[in-house]
């Protein structure tokens, strides 16, 4: 008797082990999957600054892709970080990611939000490589390569956007904050010209100067929050 209780006891604990073998190489695959969905394929962000209003108000919440390096005017980029220095470890960067897609980017292990043009930025393409382009008044105006005349950002663009632009109160110096105007430049191959749609206070290009293809890290497919701005980009 004693020995079937040992041999039931034994075959009950190699189940018992079994089992939990299992339900360890299930839970390290979801893992694996979320972090290689997340690497490669969509991602999930909040957008926590005004910088793209009205479009794009502060915690919306985007799906982005990495896959898409078409980049066309008239695009909502995510621009990689400006100092590569304040990246955090592999192991933290996994786990901000793990917790960032439950939590559809609501919670982050990583404090980079407070260091002013360094995290992520989403921004609106606006010129592309050989664009001859200047600003008035905060609208951009872009001859494109191989054309003659000048129109403006909204006539090029194949799907509309808007912008927020708000009149400068009395006595504002304007060479304070982002320039609402600028002289003709033109963009060399491999150069964006990236603007917030929030021209007034938005950091862009206006600063930074153009970028290129290897600082867009992913380009926009739909919002999904609020569901009352729910769109494809």
């Amino acid at each position: 008797m004693n020995k079937e209780l040992y041999e039931l006891s034994y075959a009950l604990k190699k189940d018992l082990q079994r089992k939990i073998f299992v339900i360890i190489l299930f839970l390290l695959g979801i893992f694996l999957s979320i972090n290689l969905i997340l690497a490669y394929l969509v991602f999930p962000l909040r957008q926590v600054s005004t910088s793209m209003q009205p479009d794009i108000n502060r915690s919306s919440c985007i799906l982005f892709t990495p896959l898409d390096k078409n980049i066309s005017r008239g695009d909502v980029v995510l621009l990689s970080e400006r100092n590569p220095d304040l990246k955090k470890s592999k192991l933290v960067n996994n786990l901000n990611k793990l917790v960032s897609f439950f939590t559809a980017r609501q919670v982050s292990l990583l404090n980079l939000q407070s260091r002013m043009g360094n995290e992520c930025q989403i921004r609106r393409v606006i010129g592309i490589p050989g664009d001859e382009l200047y600003m008035r008044d905060y609208v951009m105006y872009i001859k494109p390569k191989g054309e003659k005349y000048f129109l403006t950002e909204f006539e090029l663009v194949k799907k509309p956007y808007n912008t927020e632009i708000n009149a400068a109160p009395a006595l504002w110096d304007m060479t304070v904050g982002v320039s609402g105007t600028f002289d003709t430049i033109t963009l060399k191959d491999n150069e964006y010209f990236v603007l917030g749609d929030s021209r007034n206070s938005a950091v862009d290009s206006r600063l930074w100067g153009p970028v290129s293809s290897k600082n867009v890290k992913a380009s926009a497919i739909l919002q999904y929050f609020p569901l009352n701005k729910f769109k494809f980009f």
